[in-house]
């Protein structure tokens, strides 16, 4: 009942999510995590944490609140990640304008492995609570704060 509490605190916080809502939530919670992460059944959260393995997406038939708990807080802390990176990406929108007319560094450029994530970006976080009736926890992040990331995913 405890991790329903903390996701509903970050519902009610704002209906837009702005990255100091983010870190103040990731930070109060972060002893939680690792403990739910220690006591959840499932195991891909351990393998992340330990061996930064990509997590599978759940498959489970009744989600349990820690591994909703997890789950939110892995995705908060990607849109973290990216976010303190915005520098990086809004120089890689200035290269790209300066390369867009020279194909080879244009096709190089857009061949760069490190940009996969961005690709994934969404300002959106959907949270799957319950697969039937299926339910969601839509979490909406603050647009403006991602403005480079989401320059860059339109150009790609």
């Amino acid at each position: 009942m405890r991790y329903e509490t903390y996701l509903c605190e970050l519902q009610n916080v704002s209906p837009t999510l702005n990255i100091e809502h983010i870190q103040d939530w990731l930070m109060k919670y972060d002893k939680e995590f690792h403990i739910a992460i220690a006591n959840c059944e499932c195991r891909k959260w351990s393998k992340w944490l330990t061996a930064n393995e990509k997590p599978f997406p759940c498959t489970c038939a009744t989600r349990v609140q820690d591994c909703i708990f997890i789950e939110t807080y892995y995705e908060l802390n990607n849109v973290l990640d990216l976010y303190k990176r915005q520098k990086y990406f809004i120089d890689l929108v200035a290269k790209y304008h300066s390369i867009k007319n020279n194909k080879e560094e244009l096709k190089a450029f857009t061949n760069n492995e490190s940009l996969e994530h961005i690709l994934s970006f969404d300002s959106k976080i959907i949270i799957s609570l319950n697969p039937e009736p299926y339910e969601k926890l839509v979490l909406q992040l603050n647009e403006v704060e991602f403005e480079g990331i989401i320059e860059l995913q339109e150009i790609l």
